[in-house]
């Protein structure tokens, strides 16, 4: 009798073990089915590239630094359009942030001859590589006059006038406030290049490495400053990444108007899926499918419960078992 209650308890509790096995290992697999897809993809981040950067870093000398710049044949030509090309880059990183007065300093582009109103680059302070994405067609946000980006105002089409430190004061005006913020000898800047395109897409997908520009101001044109006033340029080079470009979708082209037909009303079959009818919304002829990770997970957790029933149930058993053998013991004495 013995043997048997022995044989008897290690079956049940070898059983107990396999149950509650089965039930953490199910429970666990429907834990796994809740990481999505995507969480998986986003950690395969490739490993940026570093690439020798070419730029110039411009200092000045005196207040109200500019110059004017020939374009290179690194594009597509060596003039601009005003009238198509609207659109510009310039890959830059800050070094001075404040004029005198304390407000931040950001660029200028003119046509030439220079005339008002000149063309805003509006700089991100962060001491790092940037892009600036710049309308070529608008004004200051103080400006009181229309922008004279065109071929009538813009003459000179091979050489750009553009002034890298701007302080906070009215260029427009005669005489300067004595409150305007200046320019002092020392402040500096860095400028890589500066790219001229016809769309703004092009503009905000050049990494510098493209032939995409219309036309561009490099690292050698930027360094070979004509009528420079109150501003050195030093041609520089260092490793750094190239600039990342924002996920960014191209206009469609615009497709010729078609007098509207009505499309045929499609009559769905009737379907004994369980799986179908139960994706139909209330009143909708229209099915969406089921998730496939909650099918997994449901799936899952009703396993463990039974499973995990199961191993109450075995477990309840071997008691009962111990209580008998016990029992017995206590009346064999």
């Amino acid at each position: 009798m013995k043997k048997i209650l022995t044989a008897t308890l290690i079956t049940l509790l070898t059983a107990a073990v396999l149950a509650a096995s089965l039930s953490v290992f199910a429970l666990a697999e429907a834990e796994t089915t809740e990481i999505p897809a995507e969480t998986e993809a986003a950690a395969a981040v490739p490993a940026e590239e570093l690439v020798e950067l070419e730029y110039v870093r411009f200092t000045a000398t005196g207040d109200d630094p500019y110059g004017t710049f020939h374009l290179m044949e690194n594009g597509d030509n060596t003039t601009i359009d005003p009238d198509e090309v609207v659109w510009a880059a310039v890959r830059y990183r800050s070094i001075t942030q404040f004029d005198t007065a304390g407000a931040e300093l950001y660029g200028q582009l003119y046509v030439v001859p220079p005339a008002e109103p000149h063309i805003p680059i509006k700089y991100v302070h962060s001491g790092q590589w940037e892009t600036a994405i710049v309308d070529l067609t608008s004004v200051n946000e103080n400006s009181e006059l229309d922008s004279i980006w065109d071929s009538m105002h813009y003459q000179s089409v091979d050489v750009v006038r553009f002034d890298p430190m701007e302080p906070s004061r009215n260029a427009e005006a005669d005489e300067q406030a004595e409150t305007a913020g200046k320019v002092k000898k020392g402040f500096s800047i860095d400028v890589a290049w500066i790219a001229f395109f016809e769309t703004e897409y092009a503009a905000k997908t050049y990494t510098g490495r493209e032939k995409t520009p219309s036309a561009v101001l490099d690292a050698d044109s930027l360094s070979s400053i004509t009528d420079a006033y109150h501003m050195v340029a030093t041609k520089l080079s260092e490793m750094a990444v190239l600039p990342t470009v924002a996920p960014a979708t191209e206009p469609p082209a615009p497709t010729p108007t078609k007098a509207p037909t009505e499309a045929p009303v499609e009559t769905a079959l009737p379907t004994n899926d369980p799986a179908v009818n139960s994706a139909k919304p209330n009143g909708s002829g229209s099915a969406t499918a089921p998730s496939n990770s909650g099918i997994k997970k449901d799936g899952g957790n009703k396993a463990g419960l039974i499973i995990g029933i199961i191993a109450a149930v075995v477990v309840a058993c071997v008691c009962v078992v111990l209580a008998l053998v016990i029992k017995k013991k206590k009346k064999s004495k």
